[in-house]
């Protein structure tokens, strides 16, 4: 029996080493969760370390490192408007 060789397989840059988009729902998921729960009315203050820049630093991550589909880069877009809104608010308001 005659062994099949294995032909390399091409890369075509970073975005072969992205994670499937089918990764991100779950993570999104949490994000919104967590997002929402903080900007709510009776939320307690967000520590120090988890600052409106830890999240949009996490958004940031997921966008690089995931394939991200359409849906997807919508809902990621809405977390990002609704933490840059709410940072203006407070600097508006303060």
């Amino acid at each position: 029996m005659r062994a099949i060789k294995r032909q390399p397989i091409a890369k075509s840059g970073a975005s072969e080493l992205k994670r499937p988009s089918r990764c991100a729902d779950a993570e999104l998921t949490h994000l919104e969760s967590v997002i929402r729960h903080l900007q709510g009315a009776n939320a307690p203050p967000m520590p120090l370390y988890f600052d409106r820049f830890y999240w949009l630093r996490r958004l940031e991550l997921l966008e690089k490192e995931t394939r991200l589909v359409p849906a997807q880069m919508k809902r990621l877009g809405a977390l990002r408007n609704r933490l840059i809104a709410e940072a203006s608010c407070r600097q508006e308001c303060a």
